[in-house]
């Protein structure tokens, strides 16, 4: 909803959980592999359970390297499934690790809505099932932020938080806050197709930027508090809405292109701003965020071809469905 990049600062970020779902099934299987099947990301494979243990080392090897800076965040992970192998086999026993891990996504691959942190958290609730030892809530939010961090770096708590709990969130530093903020039925999704540098890329590049500008980051915390009272008290959100898209801007992750198509949707009755990280190279920027007191989205977006949906909150966070 508001605070992307300037959480990473200290500012406050809000977010709330939708009903669009990340899934894994689990189905023990004969042998000594771990067969993982994950759709959205077009991966069928089979993993020795022997490689496992030093999959996750490697890993973790990974991540200091780019701490220390000789590697770039796109090259800690050969592949996206690495990030749900590394919860089941660092949380697994591996008698439980011989079985098929049959996983999808409704959310677009980065979309900025989460999907890596919604994936995680549903290998995460899963692994407690399988081991029969729940966890608390911000045991399993730190440990998705902790797993997520071989995707994006130096992230935050934003998105794990957010799909662990449902709801809507705020997170400030270390900080979690559940919120009683309930959107109306005029809040829609636009993807504006897959960005060309993921969230850990954009992250670090805003860093290089904009890193030591305390300034911009108090105008994000200001404009994420106007959010927040506005939300809160069912007051129309345009004006901070179209103000956290201007720093977006400022900060050089809007493309052209959807900066256009923001305006277009302007002069069909609707604000916009990206949600997610954005991207600094190409022309698409994932999701926006569409806030229309009086249009429906038949007319927002007629003419677009760009898949876009109605904003429907889910309250339960993460769960396990038998």
């Amino acid at each position: 909803m508001s605070g992307e990049h300037s959480v990473v600062y200290g500012a406050p970020a809000i977010a709330i959980a939708i009903k669009l779902y990340s899934h894994i099934h689990y189905a023990p299987v004969k042998g000594s592999e771990l067969i993982a099947e994950f759709v959205g990301i077009k991966v069928h494979s089979n993993h020795p359970i022997a490689k496992l243990s030093p999959l996750v080392s490697f890993l973790d090897r990974q991540f200091q390297k780019f701490i220390d800076g000789s590697i770039k965040v796109e090259n800690i992970l050969n592949s996206p499934v690495q990030l749900v192998l590394y919860v089941l086999a660092s949380q697994l026993p591996a008698k439980s690790l011989s079985a098929h891990f049959n996983g999808d996504s409704e959310l677009p691959i980065g979309s900025g809505m989460g999907s890596s942190a919604s994936m995680i958290a549903a290998a995460v609730l899963l692994v407690e099932a399988i081991n029969n030892k729940p966890s608390s809530s911000e045991q399993r939010y730190q440990l998705v932020k902790h797993c997520e961090r071989l995707q994006h770096g130096k992230g935050s708590l934003i998105d794990a938080a957010t799909v662990i709990l449902g709801g809507s969130v705020q997170v400030q530093r270390q900080n979690v806050k559940q919120l009683t903020l309930r959107l109306q039925h005029n809040w829609y999704w636009l993807f504006t197709g897959t960005p060309q540098c993921s969230t850990g890329e954009c992250v670090s590049y805003v860093a290089q930027q904009h890193s030591s500008d305390t300034k911009l980051w108090n105008e994000f915390a200001e404009v994420t508090a106007q959010m927040t009272q506005q939300l809160t008290n069912n007051h129309d959100p345009s004006e901070a809405i179209v103000a956290n898209q201007a720093l977006l801007e400022h900060i050089g992750v809007v493309s052209e292109r959807v900066k256009a198509i923001i305006k277009q949707l302007k002069m069909r009755g609707a604000v916009a701003k990206i949600a997610g990280a954005g991207s600094y190279i190409g022309d698409s920027c994932g999701l926006l965020l569409v806030y229309a007191k009086d249009t429906t989205g038949e007319q927002l977006f007629a003419g677009f071809n760009m898949k876009w949906g109605a904003v429907e909150q889910d309250l339960k966070g993460a769960r396990v469905i038998i």
